[in-house]
Order: structure tokens, then C-alpha cells, then sequence
């Protein structure tokens, strides 16, 4: 049995993964949430919270690993905060998450613990389970918070190439007057809302419900579905992507953006196959517990 872990900013997840019948155990999957601004004690007491609770439903010893999927910028190979993130785990800079971990859970030295960048884990779980099964190239996206991201070849994330952009992300690739994370994210939704009506949203699922604001919710996605096409299309081309899967908060609303998203593409000649994920968080967990298959975790790059 193996852990999978999705840490996010402003929770953690953990379940307990069948990795023969590639499954999530349901009732044994705990998600706690975690003020990403807190002291380092708090944070990491909530993580080794979660990951124990979720640990209790493992026999002992049966434990094989436990693979953990957290957003960037971080040293996934030695499991160290060596970078600042933004806006996130400031207390947590230049820690070992690693061995904290390890010592605070009391694993054994054959327990294998393994990291690696979120956006890329839930490409890896589509591929794995979801719609990119079978693909040769794909994009995996999430819309959320933030713009997540990964391009994979034969179900590998690729982090560097001729038509790959830096660590095979895209959230800082410029676009217009900023960079593509302010646009595909849940603030850009936000500040729209508030241009157009003076008025405040908490984010997308508050604007789709807005029964009284309809116009107004069918010309900001109008807008979002534009950019994200005129974003999206030379990279899916140059890439040659055959399938592109779409998870986070945002894809909840896929009914409000996908139409015109396609019919864009397709104005740029762009026919790539859209899919919007069916696992969502689940891709991720499914994700971070590939990497406790060590032909698997090899292949990666860092």
C-alpha cells in the first residue's frame, strides 16, 4: 500500500493508494486544511496530522512508500523548501521537509518518502488513469488558484526541450500585460467581476450561480475562454499535443468556457482533443504515488 499526498495552499490530502488496481481507498482518505502563512510548527504539525490519520488504515508494515505532490518552486529531490514560493510557506524556507518528515512519522529506512511538483502529478495520474491514457503527447492543465501545467511524452512530465518552456511549466510565460498566471487563475475571474460591476466575488463557482448577473458571467468567460485559446493554441501546436485535460476549481465550470474555447482553437487551427478531468484531485494522489515505482521515478526529471 502506498501513500499519495497533495499539498496545496491551504490544505493537505492524503490516501491511501492501491497501486495494483491503481485505486484510492475512499475511506481512509483524510484532508485537512493548513494556513500556508502559519509558523513552520503549525504546518507541518497539520501535515504529520493527516499523513498519521491516513497511515492508520495501513497494516503494519505493508506501508511501501509515501509520494508527495507540492507546488513549486521546491528541491523535489531532496525534499527541501530551497526557494521562496509565492505567497505560500515562507516559515518553511530552507527546511528539510524531508527529514522532518521522516523522523516525525517514525518511518523505517526502507519507507521510501518522494516528491515532485503537483501540476506534473496530476498529468501523471491522467495519464496513469484518466483522459491522457494512451497519449503519446499531452498537456495537462490546472485552473485554480493558480496556473498549473505539464507537457508529458509517453507519460512522462517533460521539463526542458525545443518546444518545451521553462521546467515544463507555463504559469510565468508572459502574456499581454503580465504573465499567463494572472490570467487563468481564480483572482483574474475575481478582478473582472469587480471592473465590470464594482462589486466582489469570493471566485468562479460564486460568478456560475449569479442567476441575477448572467450577462455579465457569459462575457467574462467569453473573455477567459479567448485568452486561454489564444494562450494555449501555439504551444498545443508546436508541441503537436494530440489531447489536452483541463482539472482544478475553473473546470467545475467547464459548461461556461468550453464552446468557445474549441471554437478558438479551431479558429487557429488548433484541433486537439479537449477533455475535462473526471478524477480532478484524485489524478494528483494517483500521481504522487507513481513515484514510489522506482523504474517510474528514474524516468523523471529534475
Amino acid at each position: 500500500m502506498i501513500l499519495g499526498v497533495d499539498i496545496g495552499g491551504s490544505h493537505i490530502t492524503v490516501a491511501c493508494i492501491d497501486i495494483d488496481k491503481k485505486e484510492i481507498i475512499k475511506s481512509q482518505l483524510v484532508s485537512v486544511p493548513v494556513d500556508s502563512q502559519g509558523t513552520a510548527d503549525d504546518i507541518i504539525d497539520r501535515w504529520v496530522y493527516a499523513i498519521k490519520e491516513a497511515k492508520k488504515g495501513i497494516p503494519p508494515g505493508a506501508l511501501e512508500g509515501i509520494g508527495i505532490a507540492i507546488p513549486g518552486p521546491f528541491d523535489y529531490y531532496n525534499g527541501i523548501f530551497a526557494f521562496r514560493m509565492e505567497q505560500k510557506y515562507d516559515a518553511l524556507f530552507c527546511m528539510n521537509i524531508k527529514e522532518i518528515l521522516v523522523r516525525r512519522l517514525e518511518l523505517s529506512d526502507d519507507t521510501l518518502m518522494r516528491f515532485y511538483n503537483d501540476a506534473a502529478c496530476f498529468g501523471i495520474g491522467e495519464v496513469w488513469k484518466g483522459k491522457l491514457k494512451n497519449i503519446k503527447r499531452g498537456l495537462a492543465i490546472t485552473l485554480g488558484t493558480g496556473f498549473g501545467a505539464s507537457f508529458l511524452f509517453h507519460g512522462l512530465p517533460i521539463q526542458s526541450g525545443e518546444d518545451i518552456p521553462k521546467d515544463g511549466e507555463l504559469y510565468h510565460v508572459p502574456f499581454k500585460a503580465g504573465i499567463a498566471d494572472d490570467y487563468f487563475s481564480t483572482r483574474w475571474f475575481v478582478k473582472k467581476y469587480a471592473e465590470l460591476t464594482g462589486e466582489t466575488i469570493a471566485g468562479v463557482k460564486e460568478l456560475t450561480e449569479a442567476e441575477d448577473k448572467k450577462l455579465i458571467t457569459a462575457t467574462i468567460f467569453k473573455e477567459f475562454s479567448e485568452n486561454l485559446a489564444q494562450f494555449l493554441a501555439p504551444w498545443l501546436l508546436t508541441y503537436e499535443a494530440s489531447a489536452l485535460v483541463i482539472g482544478g476549481n475553473i473546470a467545475n465550470a467547464w459548461n461556461f468556457f468550453y464552446p468557445i474555447l474549441k471554437k478558438e482553437l479551431e479558429k487557429r487551427k488548433c484541433y486537439t482533443e479537449l477533455h475535462r478531468s473526471e478524477l480532478q484531485e484524485d489524478a494528483i494522489l494517483l500521481g504522487s504515488a507513481r513515484l514510489v515505482n522506482d523504474i517510474f521515478y528514474k524516468g523523471l526529471s529534475f
